[in-house]
């Protein structure tokens, strides 16, 4: 059964594509056919061919005759859409847009070199953080690696191109008081529920936007974590517009279990009591999406003084007391669902040097 741009299943079970190959004498095409296991993978092959059409043949490489952004859209919606969650692909298309594009997006692929990528990261230090940077020169080191490892460009120069250094920063966290009286707070009206959710699970807000009753166990009393909410450029309509999508969570390691504490198991059940929704964060029956959750926050965090604290510090705060009370590193990092141990240590530096060092004093008293 055909599946477009002349791709067809075949009774073998494999898939061919057909893509005009030449010209006869008479003027009628002469077609080249391509095999294979997926036809995804024929898809590829065939995308191949026809960039082929476009190239100036020599003996040393093929030279891609379009610029680079061009070749962006080539990589991004035919080598690369299929791999990604929608989201990732939002998140991709936009930083292209925004920063990469209007600075070298007009160059010849096989012109970029490493003195317009430097000019490139140059501009990018004027509005980005050193770790922003990073994120974006990623993209166009992965971008010029599929042109070369296609024969487009003989070298990546991306791979030359020293980038700003990462300074960790200590990942800000509520002292005992403040999370005390955001936590009481908190626990007087519905809509600070999502609040309560992320101090005593560590949970992100997209995870709690997309909560579901069914995900909630109270005879196991465990949360399951299966899904996460967040808004995207939506690029069908404008750039300037946006969607809400439901996805998995990011990584394999996101879609966890979470235990129930006993205050946050009363305050789900007191909420239960009057849901009119198949999700836990709703209102008049729907669910309320993460920008929402953030508002509420403002509201609530300004009744007991606090300022200049976005709504992940409660995932951060969730960790440092998990840490505080010795919980194994482990343990923590499987809360949290990092996607490695060494994320963990890294995002949560100071607390543990801070337990380290009651450690030694301990030590040091029995010493002396």
């Amino acid at each position: 059964m055909a599946r477009g741009e002349n791709i067809y299943k075949r009774k073998d079970g494999r898939w061919e594509g057909r893509y005009p190959k030449a010209r006869r004498a008479d003027g009628s095409i002469y077609y080249g056919y391509i095999y294979g296991g997926s036809f995804k993978i024929v898809r590829e092959q065939l995308l191949e061919k026809r960039i082929l059409h476009t190239l100036e043949k020599s003996s040393v490489q093929q030279k891609f005759e379009g610029s680079f952004e061009t070749w962006s859209i080539i990589w991004l919606n035919q080598l690369m859409q299929e791999n990604i969650k929608e989201s990732t692909y939002a998140s991709y298309k936009n930083k292209l847009s925004l920063h990469i594009l209007p600075v070298i997006g007009k160059t010849p692929l096989h012109l970029v070199d490493k003195k317009q990528l430097e000019q490139l990261t140059d501009q990018l230090k004027d509005k980005l953080s050193p770790a922003s940077i990073h994120i974006v020169f990623r993209l166009v080191k992965s971008c010029l690696k599929a042109a070369r490892d296609r024969g487009y460009i003989n070298t990546n120069p991306a791979e030359q191109i020293s980038l700003p250094k990462v300074q960790k920063e200590q990942v800000p966290a509520l002292n005992r008081q403040q999370h005390t009286q955001l936590l009481n707070e908190s626990k007087q009206n519905v809509k600070g529920l999502p609040i309560v959710i992320a101090l005593e699970t560590g949970m992100r807000i997209g995870e709690i936007s997309a909560l579901k009753w069914e995900d909630v166990d109270f005879e196991q009393e465990v949360i399951h974590v299966c899904r996460t909410k967040q808004r995207i450029f939506d690029y069908d309509k404008s750039i300037n517009k946006t969607k809400l999508i439901e996805t998995a969570p990011k990584t394999k390691r996101a879609k966890r279990v979470i235990p129930l504490t006993p205050c946050l198991k009363e305050q789900l059940i007191l909420a239960k009591e009057h849901a009119v929704s198949s999700y836990v964060v709703e209102s008049h029956g729907k669910s309320v999406e993460p920008r929402t959750i953030s508002y509420r926050f403002e509201r609530i965090k300004k009744k007991v003084g606090l300022s200049d604290v976005g709504f992940h510090v409660l995932r951060h705060t969730f960790a440092t007391r998990c840490v505080e009370l010795g919980v194994n590193i482990n343990t923590v990092s499987a809360l949290l669902g990092h996607t490695s141990i060494k994320l963990t240590l890294d995002t949560y530096t100071y607390s543990f040097v801070e337990d380290q060092r009651k450690a030694m004093e301990t030590l040091a008293v029995f010493s002396s």
